[in-house]
């Protein structure tokens, strides 16, 4: 249940939207009809989103905006308001806010795109706040491993690194700090015995590829150190270089510790949360994760050997044979899409990676591949299209009605002079009055027109061919 504090000096609007936004079962709804109210309910609640009008009479909805921002204050804002300067739309999203409604007379739709935007602002606040909490927590981990761990970019700096580490080698905190790989290098040279072994992954060259890997360095002291390599990439491109460094003095065996390294990967991959699985050289499903089978429904013991083709949908199946063709020619599939059937039937939409199994001495061949669930980046894509298209429609229609109703008020203002003579003069001054009202309107139809082309730039917002041509007539 999502907890939304509706901010506007207007009773019924409040009022109103309340009782909408509530009817979907998932919102409770507070509201309060100034910008001092709000205030004190937000420093007594923690509100999942909050929506704000522009014209309120004590602080606008801008200002309201920046006094939350500079108190800490991190939901999810969104300025709903018959307000349509293209100004104010920017000065909103530039001070914080993350949506930008405009009251367009039309409560229905209205009421409905309002529900969108706070569910979509909600859940993205949530995704965010996630990520950080993953930061902090891998962050965590890499300070409490008992490894030490290096991690340099293709331009020779540090990017990550752990007080073990710097434990480990006995490096100066500033050294550290400083982030130069090469003056780092310079102060580990000096305590190793066997460089060729320490070399031969291309330490000393940061944009060149590293084979991952497992070595022994020996140090001066009789120190033995177990080195684990491996490239850091994104989208298949080498972004960087991971080294991670156990002191192994104190075991029997090389083999005992790499033992022990391996099921400690292998504990990672089974509880990791990005779907896995591995394919033989014909494609059939040698072994998957839990965040497999949690993605598609199904046991492992139902898939494995199984062809993995058969849960791929028959639109999509000629486009993996594509993948593994071009992964058996170059190696790696970067990221691609495609969709798989869920157990129910359903299909999933997917960004799929897949790399070749190397280096592994007697295993078969192997492909491994990674998917990721795109279901909710589709849903949004679609429910942002659908949005501008009824934007596009509704301006259409206001173009419309401007003339539907300029050309009856000449009829009017004609018979009335004629019928009516010098009598008519009340009838015309109101027949001025509706026109400067629709004059207004025209004015709106044409501010709308650069709202629109607003979001189209700025929230990656794409038309259809039927939605352009749309477009050409009313802007």
């Amino acid at each position: 249940m999502y907890r939304v504090l509706y901010v506007d000096d207007e009773p019924g609007i409040l009022e109103l939207v309340q009782m909408y936004l509530e009817s979907f079962g998932n919102m409770l709804v507070d509201i309060c009809p100034s910008a001092d109210d709000a205030g004190e309910l937000v420093e007594k609640t923690a509100y999942d989103a909050i929506v704000l009008d522009y014209y309120m009479p004590d602080v606008n909805g801008i200002e309201f905006l920046k006094i939350v921002r500079q108190n800490g204050l991190e939901c999810p804002i969104i300025i709903y308001t018959g307000r349509g300067r293209e100004d104010v739309v920017i000065d909103a999203l530039n001070n914080g806010a993350d949506f930008y409604l405009q009251k367009a007379g039309e409560p229905t739709q209205e009421f409905a795109d309002l529900y969108s935007k706070v569910t979509q602002a909600v859940h993205k606040f949530n995704a965010e706040k996630r990520v950080k909490e993953t930061s902090a927590l891998l962050r965590s981990t890499l300070e409490s491993t008992a490894d030490g761990i290096l991690v340099v970019n293709v331009d020779g700096k540090v990017s990550a690194w752990n007080r073990k580490f710097v434990q480990m080698w006995n490096i100066p905190y500033h050294i550290i700090e400083e982030g130069n790989y090469s003056q780092i290098l310079s102060y580990l040279l000096p305590q190793i015995s066997n460089r060729d072994q320490f070399f031969q992954h291309n330490d000393w060259q940061p944009r060149e590829s590293i084979r991952p890997g497992i070595d022994i360095i020996t140090l001066r002291d009789g120190k033995i150190f177990e080195r684990y390599s491996q490239p850091q990439m994104i989208d298949g491109v080498l972004v960087g270089k991971v080294w991670s460094y156990r002191d192994i003095t104190i075991k029997n065996s090389f083999e005992t510790a790499l033992r022990e390294s391996e099921e400690r990967f292998r504990l990672l991959f089974e509880q990791g949360p990005v779907p896995y699985q591995s394919l033989d050289e014909h494609g059939n499903i040698i072994e998957v994760n839990e965040a497999w089978t949690r993605l598609m429904g199904y046991k492992k013991i139902d898939v494995s050997s199984r062809p993995f083709f058969e849960y791929i949908p028959s639109n999509w199946k000629k486009v993996f044979f594509d993948y593994l063709e071009y992964l058996n020619i170059t190696g790696n599939v970067g990221l691609s899409e495609m969709e798989v059937i869920h157990q129910t039937g359903k299909s999933i939409p997917i960004l799929i990676t897949g790399n070749i199994l190397k280096g592994v001495s007697g295993m078969k061949f192997r492909t491994l591949w990674t998917f990721s669930d795109i279901s909710e980046l589709k849903l949004i894509e679609s429910q942002k299209n659908e949005a501008l298209s009824q934007i596009q429609k509704n301006l259409a229609e206001l173009a419309i009605l401007n003339d539907g109703i300029r050309n009856p008020l000449t009829v009017i203002a004609g018979h009335a002079e004629l019928i009516l003579g010098d009598q008519a003069d009340l009838i015309l001054k109101q027949v001025k009055i509706i026109d400067k009202m629709v004059s207004q309107l025209d004015q709106r139809w044409h501010e709308s027109g650069k709202i629109l082309n607003f979001l189209r730039r700025h929230h990656d917002i794409h038309m259809t061919d039927h939605d352009s041509s749309e477009k050409s007539k009313i802007i």
